[in-house]
């Protein structure tokens, strides 16, 4: 038999576990599944302490999100500086974004840049479809199993997938059938797709709905949205942020990620909690200006 003793890196501390000369060691100490932001983090975090990680990613570069969501408009809708890295002070002032509410291109270099600067890209696999998962009592291990059939083992599996992986398709009588080209914003193709003059229709008002439909209005020879549920939208007011603002933000960075640790979704803004008509009329349109 072969004692493994407890062991602690910054303060995590591992199980004390017996296992006999026969048992095989993992492959990896973790696997992550997704190389968006979360994963290209917690790549960051756990190679950063010592424990031997590889990420499985579907798509061919990291990005997440901001890789497969490329549609006409897409960008982040708060402000850009809360939505970095906060684990690197020379990143912060390394990266200067050019606008407070970052496109989808800037997002996706920014996410590069980072993955290019911690040198992150030699502990993921690209082009690798993660179609199973399987905890294995007798070794406290799990096998992660390829969309090639190639499998791997790991003591700890994170899946850093996000809730907007998977896109939902209208379920609509001779959807399959229909001859022109429709596309999903969640898989939007790299080339560009021209609309000018076309008849389109949107199915869809969430964030993503929005931001195309005033991307493609000024395009299309006729636009039809439908809507299932009104959204209360609006104006963002970006802008470009010039020199005197951008060092305010390097300068600020601190209180502003001890206010995203304070607020409900982790953003600068959050909710208020009062009832629309539990306050005056005029501090209502005061507060919605």
């Amino acid at each position: 038999m072969i004692q493994v003793c407890l062991r602690t890196r910054d303060g995590i501390a591992f199980e004390q576990t017996t296992r006999t000369e026969a048992t095989p060691i993992p492959d990896y100490d973790a696997i992550i599944i997704g190389a968006g932001m979360s994963g290209l983090y917690q790549l960051y975090r756990l190679r950063e302490q010592g424990f031997r990680v590889r990420v499985f990613e579907a798509a061919t570069d990291v990005g997440g999100t901001w890789y497969w969501n490329r549609y006409p408009g897409a960008r982040f809708d708060s402000e850009s500086y809360s939505h970095g890295y906060s684990f690197s002070k020379e990143l912060l002032e390394e990266w200067e974004w050019s606008e407070h509410f970052a496109g989808q291109p800037e997002t996706l270099r920014y996410l590069k840049y980072v993955a290019d600067k911690f040198d992150l890209r030699r502990d993921i696999q690209f082009r690798s479809r993660v179609t199973a998962a399987t905890y294995e009592e007798d070794t406290r291990s799990w096998t992660i199993t390829l969309e090639d059939g190639s499998r791997f083992d790991a003591r700890f599996l994170i899946t850093a997938i996000g809730p907007l992986s998977t896109p939902t398709l209208p379920r609509i009588e001779g959807r399959e059938d229909f001859k022109g080209a429709s596309f999903h914003t969640a898989r939007w193709p790299k080339e560009p797709v021209d609309f000018t003059g076309k008849r389109v229709a949107v199915i869809g008002t969430g964030a993503t709905g929005v931001q195309t439909i005033q991307t493609i209005a000024g395009q299309v020879g006729h636009l039809t949205v439908f809507q299932r549920t009104p959204n209360w939208c609006a104006p963002l007011h970006n802008g470009k942020i010039d020199a005197e603002t951008q060092k305010k933000i390097k300068a600020g960075y601190p209180e502003i990620f001890a206010r995203c640790q304070e607020t409900f979704a982790c953003f600068l803004h959050t909710p208020d909690p009062r009832g629309a008509f539990e306050v005056s009329d005029e501090e209502r349109e005061a507060f919605y200006e």
